[in-house]
């Protein structure tokens, strides 16, 4: 079992707002990964349902995996529930972290994990207050961050959750928090048919 490596990023401290889109676009190696502004509906919004969220964050990332040939990720409901679960624990535990609570990483996977023979799973999260809490300058941060772009641009991940929890009060800021949690699973009964053939 391997599990994909993360850092942690915090959105307030935005690539994005370093001058004018053009500027950045030209001397940006990462602005061909992020989809064209009207592509990924909402995505410059604040306060969205969890169910647009989901839908404007994976459009973002599969438009950024699309760009590299990559195959495009799945929802996945398990993974869905661990990306909530994950910014739940951060924001009760007060803290920004892969293992929030002293918490093993892994904890909430635990039921996109259950039955799996093999596995790989990774991990982005990201908050920021005002504008900077945006799906498109959330993507923006991850696309500039090596460990984050990694996550996004592993091709053996096949199926990702989006958590999202916009208007909390944390770390002394009104602000949104997001997580992707990437994953792919080889159930135990999928591998035990494979090998009876």
């Amino acid at each position: 079992m391997k599990l994909a490596g993360a850092a942690a990023l915090l959105a307030a401290c935005s690539l994005a707002a370093a001058g004018p889109a053009a500027a950045r676009t030209a001397a940006d190696p990462y602005a061909a990964l992020l989809a064209p502004a009207g592509t990924c509906a909402a995505d410059t919004e604040l306060g969205l349902s969890q169910e647009a969220a989901s839908r404007v964050m994976l459009c973002l990332t599969n438009y950024a995996r699309a760009q590299n040939g990559l195959a495009l990720l799945k929802p996945a409901a398990a993974l869905q529930l661990a990306g909530r679960d994950k910014l739940a624990a951060d924001v009760s535990c007060s803290e920004f972290s892969h293992t929030p609570c002293s918490k093993p990483f892994t904890a909430v996977f635990a039921g996109y994990l259950a039955g799996a023979r093999g596995y790989d799973v990774g991990e982005n999260i990201a908050w920021g207050s005002g504008d900077l809490g945006t799906a498109r300058e959330t993507m923006t941060d991850w696309l500039h961050s090596a460990e984050h772009r990694k996550n996004i641009l592993t091709p053996a991940f096949r199926e990702l959750g989006i958590g999202y929890l916009p208007n909390q009060s944390f770390q002394g800021y009104d602000a949104t928090l997001w997580s992707q949690e990437f994953g792919t699973r080889t159930p135990a009964a999928a591998h035990r048919a494979a090998r009876r053939r």
